[in-house]
């Protein structure tokens, strides 16, 4: 195993653990962005778009950037929705 595919490897879990704590940050004190709801859902849609459209060209660190924000505003949606 090469030196850069350890340190993809890190940057991923490091990068995922961020993800799942500011999810868990939202659900812990029922707050999600800012903005309103509908905002939040056209927005997702925006990065959904990107990163399908990203993962189709090969683009997989974008695609799962995107994604992953994807995630983030599904998160938020659900946390607004649930204690709003």
């Amino acid at each position: 195993m090469s030196v850069a595919k350890i340190i993809v490897g890190i940057v991923i879990v490091v990068y995922g653990v961020i993800l799942a704590n500011l999810i868990y940050y939202m659900f812990q004190t029922k707050t999600g962005l800012g903005f309103p709801v509908w905002i939040q859902v056209i927005l997702g849609l925006c990065f959904l778009a990107v990163s399908i459209s990203n993962l189709k060209h090969r683009h997989y660190i974008f695609g799962s950037l995107f994604a992953s924000a994807v995630v983030l505003i599904v998160g938020s949606v659900v946390v607004n929705m649930m204690y709003s």
